[in-house]
């Protein structure tokens, strides 16, 4: 059910951008292309879970019961079946990670408690938002507040800011549905646009700056060299 809500919540906000003309139509080739992987793998997942729990007969209610009381003790085991973190997207036009190195990118962004008591899902209210630790500049709220976006920022020693530091940037662009489109260590770049978020995403001009084979995205949504 999990993983269905998640392939609509995909799909939605792609849907949403093809028909306000703030997206390209090919974008939605992206949905197959992020969701397939990531939902085979949480389905072997469940079953592999399946098969430890309930096969092997006598014998196997033999191993569960001698060593399943113990499984807590052995190290990072309790985190990682708590966690509920899902895998991440592979990339695609709205996942931009390098193919070399690992990032936030695809990955889910927390739904962290901010400073004013609210959530991360209650602010970003399924609009794109720019997480950073860095101390943004009244220009750059202005820009991305006419951009249709929402800025928070991760102060140090809060969960966010312990999330971006996990994965190395000092800012990500998290999109509508939750996941990372990419990372970048610095807010904003000299001459370098601040992410399209509005109608005009389609049509944006591209970073001439940003050539590289990494940085190849929908037009305007690129932040510069140092993105990844």
């Amino acid at each position: 059910m999990g993983a269905g809500l998640r392939d609509a919540t995909n799909l939605a906000w792609k849907l949403a951008g093809d028909l306000d003309s703030a997206l390209p139509e090919h974008v939605l080739d992206t949905y197959e292309i992020e969701r397939k992987p990531h939902a085979r793998a949480l389905i072997r997942l469940a079953m592999i879970f399946g098969t430890a729990m309930t096969e092997g007969g006598e014998f196997g209610d033999f191993l569960r019961k001698a060593f399943a009381p113990w499984l807590h003790l052995l190290p990072g085991f309790k985190d990682h079946i708590l966690n509920s973190q899902t895998p991440a997207l592979h990339r695609s036009e709205l996942v931009c990670r390098p193919r070399l190195r690992r990032t936030l990118a695809g990955t889910l962004c927390p739904n962290a408690l901010l400073d004013d008591g609210r959530r991360f899902d209650d602010v970003a209210a399924e609009r794109f938002t720019v997480v950073t630790a860095d101390v943004p500049s009244t220009a750059q709220c202005t820009e991305i507040r006419a951009r249709g976006g929402v800025l928070v920022t991760a102060r140090l020693g809060t969960a966010l800011h312990r999330w971006l530091q996990h994965g190395r940037p000092r800012t990500a662009v998290i999109r509508p549905d939750g996941k990372v489109l990419r990372t970048c260590r610095a807010l904003a770049m000299p001459r370098t646009p601040l992410p399209h978020f509005g109608r005009n995403l389609a049509t944006a001009a591209p970073n001439t700056a940003s050539s590289g084979k990494e940085d190849r995205c929908l037009p305007g949504l690129i932040l510069g060299r140092t993105c990844g």
